[in-house]
């Protein structure tokens, strides 16, 4: 065969297989079934983009909001829009006003009355605030309260408040090329969008625990995380709103599902996991994570489950044949992993958002916050200040660190390098609980200037970098294992958690993924490994913290070492009443200890009910858990929902602890008394003895 004949091979080869690519590049995308029924998704509503998960209220004289969005794709000028849902105090008159401005450009001004306490505006996007990128809405808030001169509008009955409801609504902004950058935003759950994730109705193990941590992580994500839901293939009669398929092709039975998987032409590794983006019948998002066999989703999973792996995901379609390992968690957190962004706090705008992260994984001794700030010329202590009163002795940049105030005199700040100052917080001992969560907001007060004849015109500002950030030193893990800890450690990601199922009962699949995402912190979903209740073993809980769903009824392996076990089980009934709990009043109850099995102080968790008719696992009773301040091991919630525990018996532990200490301290006190008397009696004698033999010397020397 000679060249001209081999290259022609070749290339007719090539051109084929680039013919057969493209072809299922476009016929994977686009599944289009007819048998499929999609809930009609109001296109309006899903065009929509929440402004804030919350309400924000803004405090007159004059205080703005501002808000950030993206524009993504090019779009229509008609039907872009901000709608905004506000109520203010009664008591504002003429001229109060709340005006809007756009990258800063002013687009509209609507007058606050007294006979319109609620309003709704809706402004317009003008064509500039469609161009491709990021932009900026702000609300000003100027109330007047009383009319006069010099009259203190800074009252706390001057208020605005900017509704949860309002929106930016933004057509067309569904992007063409598709992409797996889009994970998780395109699957998390809004307030008028549901997602669900769908697994074989008889899953493996590995199938299932997959897909109840990766609707734990959608929910993480999610505006309403009750909208994210894990569903059995032989219930997905309607698809509504975005879906994932998780799960192997042979586990999966029903003709809808499989006739999906066939439309959309995936296939499957032998080894590794499948990532693949597909839309339904040019309406429902959808994305397709398939293994050959369960096993595969060992230690591949992972990368749907953090921030720092699932944001390098790229293209339609990925093979992921494994995760690289994980950075230890730094002791250094800057404040922009908490979402905080470079602020600035003006007369306007004195208090950010509130934000949330957790301290680093293992237990850490004395951290510290470093701010980085510049200030205007016009804070600085000036002599003859006649006439100027600020509102408040100083100006005060307060931190709030799980709402306990750390306050800094901006007056105060002397060193500086290029402007910048640097200023450290020790933080308190006991400010950050044992479940590693913190809340952090930044407040400026002193900005305005009380006298309200004084001009306002001049500029004071803080400005606080987000590169500010939280220093903890590594140290070991509390060796006491309570409640006041929980999720920790379970959500120790460099940690095995397994969580064994129970014996002869079924945990319905949103329960196990409520508990998995009460798990979920620092970022991302620990990993987790389902066990039955029948068929674990003493050798499986080493080197692992275990959480039994169900007690010593259900679980065979806890009823074989009842005492072990720190609460006592009578025929497989707890005794309550040891602890100071009424029996009857008990619905759930739970307990942390140590592992038995294990003596590297992993820690165990049982999460059970008393009564058979009710579910092992409550969501009100994780949350309760999740926000325990308390020292104690045991915890119960009765049928209306109260929480108690038994933190009174650690109340006495401590009691005695320090009675002890202090008699031992007066019985080594008194011990030590005698000591020194003896001790001066000794000297006394001495000196005496001294003196008695020198008057001797001196005699004998005059005789």
């Amino acid at each position: 065969m000679n060249r001209f004949v081999v290259m022609l091979l070749m290339s007719i080869g090539c051109f084929i297989g680039m013919s057969i690519v493209g072809e299922q590049v476009l016929a994977k995308y686009e599944i289009q079934l007819a048998d499929v029924k999609v809930s009609p998704i109001d296109k309006q509503a899903k065009n929509r983009q929440a402004l804030t998960n919350k309400s924000i209220e803004l405090y007159g004289p004059v205080e703005e909001k501002t808000f950030f969005y993206e524009v993504k794709t090019e779009t229509e000028t008609v039907g872009n829009e901000v709608v905004f849902h506000l109520k203010h105090s009664e008591l504002l008159i003429e001229p109060s006003s709340v005006t809007f401005s756009i990258d800063d450009q002013t687009v509209h001004s609507a007058a606050l009355k007294e006979s319109e306490l609620a309003n709704k505006i809706v402004i317009p996007l003008p064509k500039e605030a469609l161009s491709i990128g990021f932009h900026t809405i702000t609300v000003s808030f100027n109330g007047v309260l009383k009319e006069g001169i010099c009259v203190d509008q800074e009252m706390p009955s001057n208020w605005l408040k900017i509704g949860i409801d309002s929106y930016l609504q933004l057509q067309g902004q569904q992007s063409e090329d598709v992409s797996l950058s889009d994970y998780p935003e395109v699957f998390s759950a809004k307030d008028h969008q549901s997602v669900s994730v769908i697994i074989p109705d008889k899953p493996s193990l590995e199938t299932r625990s997959a897909g109840s941590a990766i609707a734990a992580f959608l929910k993480s994500k999610s505006e309403n995380s009750k909208r994210v839901q894990v569903i059995r293939e032989s219930k997905v009669n309607v698809i509504d709103g975005n879906f994932l398929v998780v799960g192997t092709q042979s586990e999966f039975q029903t003709k809808r599902i499989k006739k999906m998987l066939t439309e959309a032409k995936v296939n499957v590794p032998d080894k590794g996991l499948l990532l693949s983006r597909h839309r339904l019948n040019e309406s429902a998002e959808s994305l397709f994570i398939l293994v050959k066999t369960p096993q595969q989703f060992k230690d591949r999973v992972e990368v749907l489950l953090d921030d720092s792996l699932s944001k390098q995901l790229t293209d339609q379609q990925m093979i992921i044949t494994s995760t690289p390992a994980l950075d230890k968690t730094s002791g250094v957190i800057p404040l922009k992993k908490f979402g905080m962004s470079d602020i600035t706090f003006d007369r306007t705008n004195r208090v950010s958002d509130t934000y949330f992260g957790y301290t680093p994984p293992s237990w850490n001794a004395k951290p510290t916050l470093e701010l980085f700030l510049r200030r205007s010329d016009t804070l600085k202590y000036r002599e003859n200040e006649e006439g100027v009163e600020l509102s408040g002795e100083d100006v005060e940049l307060v931190v709030h660190i799980n709402n306990i105030p750390y306050p800094i005199d901006i007056r105060e700040l002397y060193e500086e390098e290029n402007g910048v100052f640097s200023v450290k917080i020790p933080i308190e001992e006991g400010t950050i609980q044992e479940n590693h969560l913190i809340s952090l907001k930044v407040e400026v007060n002193g900005l305005r200037r009380k006298n309200p004849c004084y001009s306002n015109n001049e500029n004071r500002w803080v400005y606080l970098s987000e590169d500010s950030y939280f220093t903890f030193q590594e140290g070991d893990s509390t060796s006491e294992k309570t409640l006041k800890s929980f999720p920790y450690p379970f959500s120790d990601s460099a940690q095995q958690t397994k969580i064994i199922l129970p014996q002869g009962q079924e945990v319905a699949d949103d329960d196990l993924t409520k508990l998995i995402s009460s798990l979920t912190a620092f970022g991302r979903v620990p990993a987790i490994e389902l066990i039955k209740g029948e068929q674990f073993k003493e050798a499986d809980a080493k080197n692992s913290h275990l959480i039994f769903i169900g007690g010593s009824g259900l679980q065979p392996i806890l009823k074989k070492n009842e005492k072990d076990l720190i609460i006592p089980f009578i025929d497989d009934i707890p005794d309550f009443q040891t602890f100071g709990f009424l029996p009857e009043a008990v619905q759930h109850y739970s307990w942390i200890q140590e592992n038995p099995w294990n003596e590297k102080g992993y820690s165990m968790m049982v999460f059970d009910a008393a009564s058979a008719k009710a579910k092992l696992i409550d969501e009100r009773f994780l949350e309760s858990l999740t926000n325990l301040n308390e020292t104690s091991t045991i915890a119960i919630q009765t049928r209306e929902h109260h929480l108690y525990t038994n933190a009174n018996e650690f109340e006495v532990k401590k009691g005695s602890l320090k009675a002890a200490h202090m008699s031992d301290a007066k019985s080594s006190f008194k011990n030590s008394s005698w000591w020194v008397v003896g001790f001066v009696i000794l000297l006394i004698l001495a000196a005496g003895l001294f003196i008695r033999v020198k008057q001797k010397r001196l005699k004998s020397r005059e005789n």
